[in-house]
């Protein structure tokens, strides 16, 4: 990454983004890079050491409430979707970056999906990382959520935001980081049926301070880099990509064309408990209509960490055959 710039830039909302930034070579696109939770723009250091050397640009910023950027708001209406979709239309704009390519991991998926329906004009095309597709709706209260998600699966997948939702998550977090960590970022993604799925059992690891193997796709110099930047910013901000939702932030979210006109990439990560392999694959399928190229790997949710030359492989491969480079 010692190409790769480091740079700062102010929104239209006066929020000073930190991102990553590396120009095209004219015939090639640029690929912005949008993390999740709890990550940074470091999240995507394999993909910045194989696409930059190719002359793709990249732009990859850290996203609301993590890494450098700042402030560390505490409001949930700050994490809006539209708006953060538009603070990084903000850095595409300072760049004067054009023929752009979003992929989106986690949170990220969902701010690639806004961008989608929002902006669709502005892009070559949209990937997407183990979550899939989702477009603007209505988001229905946790406990009907999870009543849902066990009489269709078995179990409920999303219990943790029971535990992310309460006050207390960011102190009791970020007085057990490692515990935090450990589960987040799995060595055995079979974990997630118990600690990822299940109300409570994560709030439960925590507040023992129970530990596991440490993840192997997550490099000593990239976990104390999660860990340092969770320390010195503090839970409280990140935790709002869920309290937003939770309060109905985005319940006003609503377009009449909400397919994905542009070509699409999927790369679905098989052993992810909580985006199901089975729910990814529907829902995309259901909404692209520009062209859909889905990629299936053997891992868990940070397929990009995990599986990172076959991941950049394919979505090389998916970017030159799609776009004629």
């Amino acid at each position: 990454m010692d190409k790769v710039q480091s740079k700062f830039t102010t929104t239209k909302r006066n929020f000073v983004y930190h991102y990553l930034f590396s120009p095209s070579l004219p015939e090639k696109p640029t690929f912005l890079f949008i993390h999740g939770f709890p990550s940074t723009s470091y999240d995507w250091y394999q993909q910045i050491n194989y696409f930059q050397p190719k002359g793709y640009g990249l732009v990859v910023p850290d996203l609301l409430g993590l890494g450098q950027t700042e402030p560390k708001s505490t409001n949930p209406a700050d994490f809006l979707h539209t708006a953060v979709a538009q603070d990084l239309l903000d850095i595409l704009d300072v760049e004067g970056v054009k023929n752009v390519i979003a992929v989106g991991h986690d949170w990220g998926a969902g701010i690639a999906s806004i961008l989608s329906v929002k902006h669709s004009d502005r892009f070559l095309g949209f990937a997407f990382t183990a979550v899939t597709y989702y477009p603007p709706s209505v988001f229905p209260p946790l406990d009907l959520i999870l009543e849902f998600q066990r009489q269709r699966y078995g179990r409920p997948l999303m219990g943790y935001w029971t535990f992310f939702g309460k006050e207390e998550a960011a102190g009791l977090i970020e007085a057990n980081i490692d515990s935090f960590l450990d589960v987040v970022y799995p060595a055995d993604p079979e974990i997630w049926k118990t600690y990822m799925n299940l109300p409570g059992e994560l709030e439960v690891f925590i507040r023992q301070q129970k530990r596991l193997s440490r993840a192997p796709y997550v490099s000593p110099e990239h976990y104390e880099h999660i860990r340092t930047s969770l320390l010195q910013g503090g839970l409280n901000s990140p935790l709002n990509w869920y309290r937003s939702n939770l309060l109905g932030v985005n319940n006003a979210l609503s377009e009449e064309d909400i397919n994905i006109k542009r070509p699409a990439f999927m790369a679905v990560a098989k052993y992810d408990y909580v985006c199901f392999r089975e729910f990814a694959i529907t829902e995309i399928e259901k909404y692209a209509k520009g062209g859909l190229t889905i990629v299936e790997f053997d891992v868990g949710h940070w397929l990009q960490l995990e599986k990172a030359e076959e991941y950049n492989d394919a979505l090389d491969r998916w970017a030159m055959n799609t776009f004629n480079l």
